[in-house]
């Protein structure tokens, strides 16, 4: 009955440890696309800027 209960502890731990790590990388995962979409937009500002100045 002891190693039952041990095991089961130990299976929770691990288990709780795996879901901490999914989601940390699910949250790392969105937040990269977002600062990814918000250099893309900035760069697409500035090339907006640029050709604008180029045509003056």
């Amino acid at each position: 009955m002891e190693i039952t209960t041990l095991l089961s502890s130990i299976g929770l731990c691990v288990g709780a440890i795996v879901a901490a790590a999914v989601i940390y990388f699910v949250v790392t995962a969105i937040k990269g696309k977002k600062a990814e979409r918000k250099e893309r937009e900035a760069l697409k500002q500035h090339r907006d800027q640029q050709d604008r100045r180029a045509r003056r």
